[in-house]
């Protein structure tokens, strides 16, 4: 048996009031976020909007109407406010009062403040507008490369797409319908309107918790892997991503080589001119490294002054050419550093799997050792390490 309006006012009011604590209380948890912020706001501003609602009949007009569905309207532009917060943009504030007051100026109007259906028809496509626009922000991170990819992105676009669907869908149900005499919440779609609405907040509130929570996990996922001086992947990260090009190559059988690089007296420049001036040329050859390779290749620092890089699909030669490329750019950049002559030079050495089954760990043993020949040679050369 369907509810009556009373209780579907009743249900949407506890829900979104609900929603807005468990994203308020998720931001109290983490108040970094100003995402949960944002939308705990927003689904605050719509849980009055809808409570003054009920007081339709009741109340004055100028609350249950005006007041009402201008709140309701600039929640959505709040969430669209979320969405940009969550890609690290600037929220602008200004955006979603534009809805209410475009709402407001319409209420000035007598013939459209009198008929129920004109309020309908404005207040959603107002709404679905946002909806679009919050749609649009949540999936702009996945349209642009370099950008974290959560999976909960696709699920949030999709739910604000549906509501501004089925909001839209209001519009030419509600110029069928304005012969009807019923009473507006007595109409026979309120109550499928009211349950979308219901399913909607109850959706889009735990996507956009479980988006951030997502959004922490992935940081402290890349936190585990990434060097904090560089910015490059660590020792972990590159065994796991070498172990996964051999895999590929060897199903391929494509070639694989791996550069071990090492700085060359560095403990000199450390206690010549400090700390300070020994990270900024780590630092140095990070840059040297990250422009000096090629795209697909992977570069980390796995140990203290020593940096290795997997090359997919590069052979001998080809990784004997791009680590003397690597080795002229970081001498270039390390002749001065923090304005001290530290003309820092790097040693390198190279193996190479001819797509052969070889562990990254046998492997980078072996440039280790051909890196040894080039420290005992006396440094800035290179050398390949003998075929296994």
């Amino acid at each position: 048996m369907p509810a009556d309006p009373p209780t579907l006012f009743l249900i949407v009011v506890v829900t979104t009031f609900t929603a807005s604590a468990m994203l308020l209380w998720s931001w109290f948890q983490n108040p970094s976020d100003r995402t949960l912020l944002w939308a705990g706001a927003g689904y605050a501003i719509s849980g009055v909007g809808s409570l003054l609602l009920v007081g339709r009949g009741t109340w004055p007009d100028i609350l249950s109407i005006d007041l009402a569905t201008g709140m309701i309207v600039s929640s959505f532009g709040i969430i669209w406010s979320a969405a940009r917060v969550f890609n690290g943009r600037s929220p602008r504030a200004w955006v979603p009062l534009v809805g209410p007051a475009l709402w407001l100026i319409a209420c000035r109007m007598p013939g459209f403040y009198a008929t129920f259906e004109y309020r309908v028809i404005v207040g959603s496509v107002i709404i679905a507008v946002y909806c679009l626009m919050a749609a649009w922000e949540f999936a702009a991170r996945d349209r642009s490369a370099g950008h974290d990819r959560l999976a909960g992105r696709f699920a949030m676009v999709a739910v604000l797409g549906l509501h501004a669907v089925a909001v839209l869908a209001r519009v030419p149900i509600a110029i069928a319908d304005m012969a009807q005499p019923a009473a507006p919440f007595e109409r026979p779609w309120f109550g499928p309107v009211a349950l979308e609405a219901i399913v909607f907040a109850q959706m889009a509130a735990f996507l956009i918790v479980a988006l951030t929570k997502s959004r922490v996990e992935a940081q402290l996922r890349s936190a585990a892997l990434t060097d904090p001086l560089t910015g490059l992947s660590n020792r972990r990260a590159m065994f796991e991503r070498g172990a996964s090009a051999l895999d590929e190559a060897a199903r391929e059988r494509r070639p694989t080589a791996v550069i071990v690089f090492d700085l060359d007296r560095f403990k000199a420049i450390n206690d010549t001119f400090g700390h300070p001036v020994g990270d900024a040329v780590i630092r140095a050859f990070a840059v040297a490294a990250e422009t000096s390779l090629r795209r697909g290749d992977a570069v980390g620092r796995i140990g203290g002054e020593e940096f290795a890089a997997i090359l997919p699909g590069a052979g001998e030669g080809d990784a004997c050419v791009l680590a003397a490329r690597v080795m002229a750019r970081f001498t270039d950049l390390a002749a001065t550093v923090e304005g001290c002559r530290t003309a820092c030079t790097v040693s390198a050495g190279v193996a190479a799997s001819e797509g052969s089954v070889h562990s990254i760990e046998s492997l980078i043993v072996a440039a280790d050792r051909a890196l040894y020949e080039a420290k005992r040679l006396g440094g800035a050369r290179l050398c390949v390490a003998a075929a296994a």
